[in-house]
């Protein structure tokens, strides 16, 4: 605590909601983190609670919904400032650009607070908005961090937004490593799956949603069946029912129907990584995936697709193989080199745990976050 100040300062986190997800997950680390003398956080979900939420509100976080209206909600901005005052908050910090729009927006004024932006993802395909550039220009005036999760996130900002590149650092993603959880056993997590010790395990973790292609994994998966038939692909995430529907039309048109399990939305995936022989995510674009860094902390190769930040994770040949966007038959042959060579698969394994450990742990990720506060929030 800096001498003459009698309380810690107040950080408010805001974002869409807090359901199950990546960025949803970066906030509640940030937000059980960043609770003691120096500094206390709040939340501020714009659109609704979510499971994470209820998390935070059983542990005792402040935690204010505000059940955004469609359009831009004015309305909405009156409420944040009162907000502001009525919990005294010192700092904004935003994630993903709606979230930004109103958190800063409400911040412009003498007696509000400053805000910092963080981007996690983009939509494809992304282009200029010139009346939001002209906005970006605005909140200029208020925001005093800038940051984005991958190089690629930074990269669209600075092309699509207009956001001035000198100010944008890259702060990644980071996630516990094995150590820091429970140990678990492979034969016991396959026996809780109802999975045999001989059977060749891919697993793809994430929300239910087109922009994740499972599409693309269940047909290279088809492929993969043809040479290891006792194979079994693992999908876990909630979210789109209706595109979870075409999912497993997908797969019973294949053939492959009783070899994909749909595990829906998970809170034990370091239980599943356990569990699988390889990782693979097959997105359309990624910005820093928390569950391909899940994969590295667990030593398991991966196979991704070459877009977005992916390739700032995994280094092709050597901790897992980058494929192109929508190419079946190349994610297919990955996946085959990995599965028909356990000692490939170990050293690649390996090496993505090293690299893990070197530069995407959890405390390098809060160490980044509190640089930047202290930064800001020095008199």
């Amino acid at each position: 605590m800096k001498a003459g100040r009698d309380r810690p300062f107040h950080i408010l986190q805001v974002v869409h909601s807090l359901v199950i997800g990546g960025t949803e997950r970066v906030v509640c680390d940030l937000t059980r983190h960043f609770n003691g003398e120096r500094f206390r956080t709040s939340v501020c979900c714009l659109d609704d609670l979510g499971e994470f939420g209820k998390d935070l509100v059983r542990e005792g976080v402040p935690v204010r919904v505000f059940n955004r209206r469609p359009g831009i909600d004015f309305s909405l901005l009156r409420e944040i400032r009162s907000l502001y005052r009525e919990w005294g908050i010192d700092l904004v910090h935003a994630h993903q650009y709606t979230p930004y729009f109103y958190g800063a927006a409400a911040c412009l004024g003498k007696k509000f607070p400053k805000a910092v932006f963080t981007e996690h993802g983009r939509h494809q395909p992304d282009h200029v908005r010139p009346k939001r550039v002209a906005f970006n220009r605005i909140l200029r005036m208020v925001t005093s961090g800038y940051t984005a999760v991958s190089g690629f996130t930074r990269q669209s900002l600075i092309d699509y937004e207009k956001m001035p590149g000198s100010r944008i650092r890259v702060i990644y993603n980071g996630v516990p490593s094995r150590s820091q959880s429970r140990k678990l056993d492979k034969k016991a997590a396959r026996e809780k799956l109802g999975i045999g010790s001989e059977t060749k395990v891919v697993l793809s973790v994430g929300r239910m949603d087109p922009i994740k292609d499972f599409s693309t994994l269940i047909r290279a998966f088809r492929d993969v069946q043809r040479d290891n038939p006792e194979s079994q692909l693992l999908i876990a995430g909630g979210g789109d029912e209706q595109y979870l529907g075409q999912l497993r039309r997908d797969a019973e048109r294949f053939g492959i129907g009783d070899k994909v399990l749909f595990l829906g939305s998970r809170r034990d995936v370091p239980e599943l990584l356990t569990a699988c022989d390889v990782f693979s995510l097959t997105s359309i674009t990624e910005a820093t995936s928390m569950t391909i860094l899940e994969a590295m902390a667990a030593g398991r190769p991966v196979v991704a697709t070459c877009t977005g930040g992916n390739p700032e994770l995994v280094v092709d040949g050597k901790t897992g193989y980058l494929v192109p966007v929508g190419d079946h038959e190349a994610a297919s042959g990955a996946l085959a080199r990995i599965l028909k060579s356990p000692e490939q698969a170990r050293k690649m394994g390996e090496a993505g745990k090293a690299r893990f450990d070197a530069e995407f742990t959890i405390h390098a990720m809060l160490g980044s976050y509190k640089e930047l506060y202290e930064e800001i929030l020095r008199p």
